[in-house]
């Protein structure tokens, strides 16, 4: 029997992974109206459309939580993966605002920025040739998360980079209680330890990268500090591991951790040491979220996931982590309302891939099929 008499599409036989744990061998039931069942109980359904889902997994809504959009191009390559969301961390107004007409269409993945980050006078950002407001340069903490606001920002970017300027203590702890007064989060970007201990310590709710220069191998007391604190961590080994890699070939390594394997020129492997950072974090249970930060070193906004998902594997993630990684742990801590686990109630948006990618975790790029609010995009 069926549970009504309306049109509605059922993917039978077909393994779940619902963003927290794995239903195998169900049959997955949506209509636009959104998901229906997910039966592990097989019946007969009338007025349906059936797909085969042997041998294949459904997958909720992807996150590529650190990523910098350039064109609209970015976020259709970006859906046409699975990918979902982007959230862009470092951006101008213009740009930001602009990518932000496209997420009510199918066509693309959903656009989420920072905006302009909060940098000191002559801190990370003021590189680029883009005249930026700077803190206590143009704008005070208030002025410049006001500014932000106005702006569509979905949260504060804060850059804390070890070899430029950096914000002092008492700016830090303004721009965060600030963008905390609106409900928002701010995350930092940092390259070293002692600068994730200042952000930490001034209330940051999460980290853009993990530290990677010298010396910055963290202490128990580190990852206790962390927890208390519930900080995630964005590790962007995709970036890290081709900026170590990229040292070596200039001749600066030893500004930073473990040299990076490398083959052919491209960096494979997860440098020893930042992986034991890593292995870490996760065994101290501090969030995880996965991102890339492309398209520095010319990082895709496809392909590149999906080898992100591979290195935090090589962490030590199990598979199902790092597809937590990739979802839920996401929604969660930037507080995306409109996506969470699936089940009955919830949007039919989802990825269908061939293979097992909660025991193999390189099968999530066997992309088949993409559903988004019931339509089938490809």
């Amino acid at each position: 029997a069926s549970c009504s008499n309306e049109n509605y599409t059922v993917i039978k036989s077909v393994d779940v992974f619902d963003g927290e744990k794995v239903i195998e061998d169900a049959d997955f039931l949506f209509s636009l109206e959104g998901i229906k069942q997910i039966n592990t109980k097989k019946k007969k359904y009338r007025n349906a459309t059936i797909i085969d889902g042997q041998g294949q997994t459904i997958l909720p809504p992807l996150v590529n939580a650190h990523v910098h959009v350039r064109e609209k191009a970015n976020l259709k390559e970006a859906l046409d993966a699975g990918i979902f969301v982007v959230l862009d961390m470092f951006s101008t107004d213009t740009r930001a605002n602009r990518f932000r007409i496209y997420n009510d269409s199918l066509a693309y993945s959903k656009f989420y920025s920072s905006n302009v980050g909060a940098t000191a006078p002559g801190g990370h950002g003021t590189q680029f040739g883009v005249s930026i407001p700077t803190v206590n340069d143009t704008l005070s903490p208030k002025e410049i998360v006001a500014e932000r606001m106005s702006q569509n920002a979905d949260y504060l970017k804060i850059t804390h980079e070890a070899s430029m300027s950096r914000l002092d203590t008492q700016q830090l702890s303004a721009l965060i209680a600030e963008i905390h007064s609106y409900h928002k989060i701010a995350v930092a970007h940092i390259s070293d330890l002692q600068g994730s201990r200042e952000v930490i310590a001034q209330g940051i709710d999460g980290l853009a990268h993990i530290w990677y220069r010298k010396t910055s191998i963290s202490t128990e007391k580190d990852l206790e500090f962390m927890q208390q604190k519930k900080v995630f961590v964005i590790p962007t080994l995709s970036v890290i591991t081709k900026l170590l890699a990229h040292s070596e070939r200039i001749g600066i390594e030893e500004n930073y951790l473990t040299k990076a394997e490398v083959q052919k020129d491209v960096p494979k492997v997860v440098p020893k040491d930042v992986q034991k950072e890593v292995q870490k974090m996760h065994a101290a249970g501090i969030p995880i979220l996965a991102g890339t930060d492309s398209p520095n070193f010319n990082m895709d906004y496809s392909a590149q996931y999906f080898e992100e998902l591979q290195l935090l594997n090589e962490c030590g993630l199990s598979a199902i982590e790092v597809l937590q990684a990739a979802t839920t742990n996401i929604y969660k801590h930037f507080k995306l309302e409109e996506f969470g686990q699936l089940a009955k109630g919830s949007p039919s948006s989802f990825v269908l891939v061939e293979g097992r990618p909660h025991e193999r975790i390189e099968e999530v790029a066997n992309v088949k099929r993409i559903w988004k609010f019931g339509v089938e995009i490809i």
